[in-house]
């Protein structure tokens, strides 16, 4: 067994979550004045922290982008959360690291609170031994989260840890602390095993039987 720890990020890797953030996205810079974003823009908000791709896409300043993520967070609190869906066979993989005796962590951009009650709703939080999302002000970064969830379970052996995730911010975050990157290209970042390649990674998965297999699970 080459790992003993899986750390997940959460969209793009656990569950579907673009319809939630993406209708949000749009909803919300609608209210605040921005012109409509496009779908490319709106698949934009998926993964980074989303006073960022406010910024971005909607040429707002920082005070307005944090006001807009407030008032896109009520929203996806309220609707969003439930605009999702589980990929196929993620809860399979979760009972097999349980079985295997694995230590098991989400490591996610989204909202500390809101990652914890999308996990609890789609019945997947109990096979987590730390959930650790971003604080209310954004200030952590992939890297601080992983190190969160790294001390939460007492794990100081990071060549038995990998990190899954579908985007650049998962790999440059792995790659920071010094673990491993299993890159998934199911998700909303990687496209493709060709751009995936270009991010530092011990495998590359198309869908979640590679992981199973690549874990011998």
């Amino acid at each position: 067994m080459k790992y003993s720890t899986v750390i997940f990020d959460l969209d793009g890797t656990l569950l579907d979550t673009s319809e939630g953030i993406m209708l949000g996205a749009s909803y919300i810079a609608n209210i605040m004045g921005a012109a409509e974003l496009t779908i490319d823009q709106q698949k934009s908000f998926i993964g980074p922290p989303p006073v960022h791709s406010f910024m971005r896409e909607c040429g707002f300043p920082e005070s307005k982008a944090k006001e807009s993520v407030e008032l896109y967070r009520q929203r996806y609190k309220e609707k969003g959360l439930y605009e999702a869906k589980q990929y196929y066979l993620i809860k399979e993989l979760l009972i097999s690291l349980k079985e295997n005796k694995y230590k098991t962590a989400v490591a996610t951009l989204k909202r500390d609170d809101l990652a914890k009650l999308i996990l609890e709703h789609f019945e997947l939080s109990t096979h987590f031994d730390t959930i650790i999302g971003i604080d209310d002000q954004d200030t952590l970064s992939k890297f601080d989260i992983i190190l969160m969830c790294l001390n939460e379970i007492e794990q100081n052996d990071l060549s038995k840890v990998v990190l899954i995730g579908d985007s650049i911010y998962d790999a440059l975050g792995a790659e920071q602390v010094g673990i491993d990157f299993i890159a998934v290209t199911y998700g909303y970042g990687f496209k493709n095993k060709e751009e995936a390649s270009s991010s530092k990674n011990v495998f590359i998965a198309e869908n979640v039987e590679e992981i199973i297999k690549y874990l011998n699970l």
